[in-house]
């Protein structure tokens, strides 16, 4: 993650295939200069095993990041995430 450029991306490795018409892959970006509940990072599929590269598309500017987090959702994905299919928490750059 760049917070000067507001871009980055997720390599994730060893996530399931998802069926996008049943749920889909949200990411979420909690964001220390930011109160309410973390920014929308994008919606993804997994369409193969083994690695892939997810570029980070937050819907908000982020000044501080200190957790990236992975949720399993409707498709389409979700304004606000409840979090109970949380799948993965990362720390963040904190602006690196």
């Amino acid at each position: 993650w760049s917070s000067e450029l507001q871009s980055g991306v997720l390599i994730l490795d060893g996530l399931p295939v998802n069926d996008p018409s049943e749920s889909q892959y949200q990411l979420w970006i909690d964001d220390a200069q930011r109160e309410g509940p973390p920014v929308d990072g994008g919606v993804f599929d997994i369409t193969s095993e083994g690695q892939t590269r997810v570029a980070i598309d937050a819907k908000l500017v982020i000044g501080q990041p200190t957790a990236f987090k992975l949720t399993v959702e409707r498709p389409g994905g979700v304004v606000v995430s409840s979090q109970d299919r949380l799948l993965m928490v990362a720390a963040g750059s904190g602006g690196a």
